[in-house]
């Protein structure tokens, strides 16, 4: 694993909570419950305060998608759709408190750009911004960081192993320097976590343990 201590403009930083929902959480134990999942509001509450801009990304699934596993022991079944690739358990359908943003986090209209994904049944994509898993189908937030002149993205949220990885890879791929805040986020498979850590550095990702490893450089020469 790779920590350290980085340090960071703000004017051209932000932040994006990747999926931080109530249907990753204990709180709807009958979705997607991530182990630990509460435990990262506080961590990316401190990512917003090391960024000019907060995003925010959100599941929004339809009821009855192609993807639900007809029950618990059906998840992670191949599905074979072009854009599905295996069974989960019902989970942030539109209506439903599984949507909601964890406690403690901002109102959702308070954030700087939203981005809600998965609203068709016939497709589960895993990263914030495209609603494909080719990457082709974009859902607005890398031409947002662009309009901003976002040089730097400190990524948290749900769930580690899959959409938050895969979100990560997207920035990477538009060219963002990208730091991952490892108190900011939780995995589906803890077992899982290593691997993902020793991956995203391998692609350049920054890796720090908790927001104290962010330095403000706009803070500190002012």
């Amino acid at each position: 694993m790779s920590l350290t201590t980085i340090q960071l403009f703000k004017s051209q930083t932000a932040s994006i909570d990747v999926d931080p929902q109530k249907g990753f959480s204990e709180l709807c134990p009958d979705e997607l419950p991530v182990q630990g999942a509460l435990e990262i509001v506080t961590e990316l509450v401190n990512n917003h305060s090391k960024a000019a801009l907060k995003l925010v990304s959100r599941d929004m699934h339809p009821p009855g998608a192609a993807w639900e596993a007809e029950t618990p022991e059906c998840m992670l079944e191949p599905v074979g759709l072009p854009e599905v690739d295996i069974k989960w358990n019902p989970h942030c359908v539109v209506g439903t408190e599984g949507v909601e943003l964890l406690p403690g986090l901002p109102a959702i209209r308070d954030y700087d750009f939203q981005i809600n994904k998965g609203i068709d049944p016939d497709a589960h994509p895993y990263g914030a911004f495209y609603h494909d898993q080719a990457d082709t189908l974009s859902t607005g937030g890398i031409e947002f960081l662009h309009s901003q002149q976002i040089k730097n993205v400190i990524v948290g949220g749900l769930a580690l192993d899959f959409c938050v990885k895969k979100s990560v890879e997207q920035l990477v791929d538009a060219g963002f320097n990208v730091i991952l805040n490892l108190a900011s986020t939780r995995a589906v498979f803890p077992d899982n976590v290593q691997e993902v850590i020793e991956h995203l550095v391998s692609q350049g990702v920054r890796v720090v343990e908790d927001s104290d490893s962010i330095q403000l450089l706009d803070i500190l020469h002012a």
